[in-house]
């Protein structure tokens, strides 16, 4: 008796099928399985049978089980045959012509994707051997500089500057430039001054002297400078939110954008910074509202006190009036063991710390290796701690 390997299973043929799997021998093999075979297409089919070649020409009961999604597997035939010779149905995904046609469509695009970058290569670079380099702090080079000039009738001009670096090791690099007249410009103009790849350093220094010439900044100010210049130059803007903004800089980060703020007469902190940093110093649970003033312990007034305001203010003026002296504080707070009150201006009283204080002492340098770290016994401050 076979098993019932397609139970619960509705399968239907997408056309005529080769061989043996006729409709009458579908029927029965499927049935014996505890499956059902059906002539129509429609909700409740689970497998769809078909050969390459009818998935190929899409023909109607592949394109609508395609449109159904993955609630019906488009199966090769051999799926059927495999599964009832073996007595155990086979994965599906083995035999799915969605990943056939996944698999082709990936081909597909790779050749597409290979055929692209000889084209660009022809003229600008060639993107199968080389990627956009990027430094130490995580900048890519590859960046726009824009130019919106009203006066001159300069607008949406945009250059696209690429420094590449070479898949294969030791790198080599190259310095590009892709030129939009205007917004929306589908036929790019391009500027590769060198005409190979070459070294680091000579493809970052054409890189920097394209960028002061179109902006008229150097490239170490292009953040304490940024929109210093005259609308006919193109404007650079550096990355924000957090992100690099690259190496080589002349000044600190922070103090570039304070001086570029005082340059263009701009309040600083930035107005958005101020506000951010007064919600970060709000204390914990300020936020939530006042709170609730605490209850009064049961040495404070209460309502069983009778204790008039005036009373209450003639003694705390009392109180404040009074020094405080050591013999004072003593008779508030009296101690079963009798202390001796030492003055405040005894020189007994100054503690070896003090006194050291006192003497400009200084303190000893850590060593740089910790095995040569002084003995914590022969410490200074330890050695006149003890002598007192």
């Amino acid at each position: 008796m076979p098993r019932q390997i397609f139970k619960n299973k509705v399968i239907a043929a997408a056309g005529p099928l080769p061989g043996s799997l006729t409709v009458e021998n579908l029927k029965r093999w499927t049935s014996i399985r505890r499956g059902q075979f059906v002539d129509g297409f429609d909700e409740t089919v689970t497998h769809l049978l078909c050969t390459e070649e009818q998935f190929n020409k899409r023909v109607p009961r592949v394109k609508e089980a395609l449109k159904r999604g993955n609630r019906a597997h488009i199966v090769h035939f051999d799926w059927f045959e495999v599964s009832a010779v073996n007595e155990k149905r086979q994965r599906e995904s083995e035999y799915s012509m969605r990943d056939v046609l996944a698999k082709k469509n990936a081909a597909r695009r790779e050749r597409e994707r290979v055929e692209r970058g000889k084209r660009e290569g022809e003229r600008f670079v060639n993107t199968n051997l080389y990627h956009i380099y990027s430094d130490r702090t995580n900048f890519y080079y590859q960046f726009d500089i824009r130019r919106d000039d009203e006066s001159s009738g300069q607008q949406g001009q945009r250059y696209q500057l690429c420094l590449w670096e070479s898949n294969a090791k030791p790198h080599l690099y190259w310095f590009t430039a892709k030129f939009l007249k205007r917004k929306g410009d589908s036929q790019p103009t391009y500027h590769r001054p060198s005409a190979h790849s070459g070294k680091w350093r000579h493809e970052m220094d054409l890189m920097t002297d394209f960028f002061r010439k179109k902006t008229g900044i150097a490239w170490e100010d292009r953040v304490l400078l940024q929109k210093t210049t005259p609308g006919s130059f193109f404007q650079y803007t550096p990355p924000a939110g957090g992100k690099s903004v690259g190496r080589r800089l002349s000044l600190p980060y922070e103090d570039c954008l304070q001086k570029n703020a005082e340059l263009r007469g701009l309040p600083w902190p930035p107005p958005e910074e101020t506000q951010r940093q007064t919600l970060t110093e709000v204390e914990p649970g300020e936020e939530d509202g006042p709170r609730p003033l605490p209850d009064p312990d049961e040495h404070e007034a209460g309502d069983g006190d009778d204790v008039s305001s005036s009373t209450a203010e003639a003694e705390l003026t009392l109180e404040l009036a009074t020094p405080l002296t050591p013999k004072s504080l003593a008779a508030e707070h009296p101690t079963d063991v009798d202390v001796e009150m030492v003055d405040a201006e005894s020189p007994s009283a100054t503690t070896p710390n003090a006194r050291m204080m006192d003497q400009n002492f200084e303190m000893p340098t850590p060593p740089d290796d910790i095995s040569d770290e002084p003995n914590r016994d022969a410490s200074p401050i330890l050695v006149e701690s003890a002598v007192e």
